[in-house]
């Protein structure tokens, strides 16, 4: 697997290449060097507020057991090592359930409300991704390279939603998947507590429900976040425009869940999608750009600390590091 991630990782950097070869590297200088040091400490402001709305969803699901401020953090490192280091978003994920750990939570409860709170995410996002199709349905149909993919966009955006009950269901029917890709025993867990815990919470719909609708919320946040670097690139677009091009490339993403960081991927989607809404391709490149800035300037010291707590852990408490929580 480290291979097929390496490999997948040098084709998203040939594609970025053949991206920059392909369009004019001085229009898209030009575009970031508009935005200036405050059009991009906005940017930062505003990555900041989106992160806090994406953790906002997992909290219902501790059962009140974190603080707010342990939410935005173990979401903050799933983030910046999904977006920076070169792992698959499973394991973004992995790194943040284990930042619930690190913060007092017990294995079992993070494992459990960390692999919930992912399934109410994504449900989310399908929603998210079916609202910003419908926004941008007229223009996706007079597109003449997506028109003829609109309704494959539609099937498989609720393909993706039914995938979706269906993970549900076999966390419920039977962990064993779950316990395959996140194996509870290494974070200090124990897999039937994992299972007793995983049916306990779905139980719970309230909170399962409040989840989806806080995601939801959330992802549209996202699409605002977009709007607002498009704002300070001198390249302003509607809020609904901004929401549609958002949703479009997370459904890109999603449907490339292996490729490390989304390498090329998410600067080829922002490329193409641009045009669809009356902006250069450069312009599209130049967004992605920034969103990749701001992921590394914030990512980098956020990994770091998380890096110093292990290895404080780690000095304190060498043969337990995985089963007692910090004092």
């Amino acid at each position: 697997m480290k291979i097929v991630r390496l490999l997948l990782l040098g084709l998203g950097f040939l594609l970025l290449l053949y991206l920059f070869a392909q369009l004019n590297p001085a229009a898209i200088l030009g575009s970031l060097h508009h935005v200036g040091w405050s059009g991009f400490g906005l940017v930062l402001a505003g990555g900041l507020l989106l992160t806090v709305s994406l953790s906002a969803g997992l909290y219902p699901l501790l059962l009140s057991r974190g603080s707010a401020g342990l939410v935005f953090a173990a979401r903050q490192v799933r983030d910046s090592a999904g977006d920076i280091l070169p792992f698959t978003q499973i394991g973004g994920i992995a790194l943040g359930m284990r930042a619930l750990v690190l913060g007092g939570i017990k294995p079992v409860q993070a494992i459990t409300a960390g692999m919930v709170d992912v399934t109410t995410e994504l449900l989310a996002q399908s929603l998210f991704i079916l609202a910003g199709i419908g926004l941008a349905a007229p223009k996706i149909r007079t597109d003449p390279y997506l028109g003829p993919y609109y309704g494959w966009l539609i099937t498989g955006t609720l393909l993706f939603a039914a995938g979706i009950f269906v993970f549900a269901f076999l966390q419920m029917a039977s962990s064993r998947l779950v316990e395959v890709m996140f194996r509870p025993t290494s974070f200090g867990g124990n897999a039937a507590l994992f299972r007793e815990a995983i049916h306990s919470l779905y139980r719970q719909r309230s909170r399962v429900a409040l989840s989806v609708a806080l995601h939801f919320m959330a992802w549209c946040a996202s699409g605002l976040w977009l709007w607002l670097v498009f704002q300070v690139r001198g390249r302003p677009i509607s809020p609904g425009s901004a929401i549609a091009i958002q949703s479009l490339l997370e459904a890109l993403r999603s449907a490339t869940v292996f490729v490390p960081a989304a390498v090329g991927i998410q600067e080829a989607g922002y490329a193409a999608l641009a045009p669809v809404f009356g902006l250069a391709p450069e312009a599209g490149l130049a967004a992605s750009l920034l969103r990749r800035a701001r992921d590394i300037v914030v990512g980098i010291p956020v990994l770091l600390i998380w890096q110093w707590v292990e290895a404080r852990r780690a000095g304190r408490s060498p043969a337990n590091t995985g089963n007692e929580n910090p004092g």
